[in-house]
């Protein structure tokens, strides 16, 4: 369940409402008494994402989980809405030419969208030889970008940039201050490396630190409605740390155990 598309989930639980349900599996990531990150809506991510693009007048880059096509979709339509182009990697471009048919979706064809560009970096031979990449990258070379383009056209760029392609920086030279926000679950603690190690990349550079992000599970309030809403006849909590607060919601709940096994009937 994704609480990113609403309809999707929305048509989810009207369906498990009609067939009166025996079983509810629900994973509770964020069933706490207090949120202790910051998430915000997907229309939310879209809209301050939109204003940081529209307010700087250099190169944006952003990550995000590289499936997210709901966060991917937010990104592409403000670099529409700015009149800029989107830049992504060969693999995410695979990806949406493999997705782009489901009207479900809504995603642009890397193929024939004029909004996207596609960034390739350089292999072995340390050019841009059609023999260095792989059959299925080459197929979107007539899409290609590289790093003197970008570093050349900065203002017109949001760039998808992925954590492992950091060191395209070098290259890129980003101009001080161009912003980079980060569309990913914050880390748990201080001292998550690659949290680190992203953040000595952007002040190397110069890079303004955004985050946003919208979380992809639903919170307290959501799981609770679900719940009450299914009234499913067993409810098993999985993926939480509070299967106490699941408790609260229904006389339905179980608590399970590592190794136990549970009859549906």
């Amino acid at each position: 369940m994704r609480a990113l598309r609403k309809d999707l989930t929305e048509e989810f639980v009207d369906k498990a409402m009609h067939c009166r349900a025996d079983v509810l599996i629900c994973e509770g990531t964020r069933m706490a008494l207090k949120e202790k990150r910051q998430n915000y809506s997907e229309s939310q991510v879209e809209q301050m994402s939109n204003r940081i693009v529209s307010s700087t007048g250099k190169i944006v880059f952003v990550t995000h989980y590289s499936r997210d096509m709901d966060r991917f979709r937010s990104f592409y339509k403000v670099a529409v809405k700015n009149e800029r182009k989107m830049v992504i990697s060969p693999k995410t471009a695979y990806l949406l030419s493999k997705l782009v048919n489901d009207e479900h979706l809504d995603l642009p064809d890397p193929l024939k969208d004029n909004n996207v560009l596609v960034y390739y970096k350089r292999k072995k031979s340390g050019t841009y030889d059609d023999a260095d990449y792989y059959l299925w990258e080459r197929q979107f070379m007539e899409k290609m970008v590289n790093c003197e383009y970008v570093y050349k056209n900065q203002r017109k760029l949001i760039l998808d940039l992925d954590f492992y392609q950091f060191a395209e920086l070098i290259d890129i030279k980003p101009e001080s201050g161009s912003p980079f926000i980060r569309s990913m679950s914050e880390p748990f603690s201080e001292e998550d490396i690659e949290d680190e190690v992203l953040h000595n990349w952007l002040d190397h550079f110069g890079v303004q630190f955004h985050q946003l992000h919208a979380s992809g599970h639903l919170n307290r309030e959501q799981i609770v409605g679900l719940v009450k809403d299914i009234d499913a006849r067993k409810v098993f909590p999985v993926h939480t740390e509070n299967a106490d607060l699941f408790q609260q919601i229904s006389k339905n709940v179980l608590r399970t155990e590592i190794g136990k096994e549970y009859k549906i009937q």
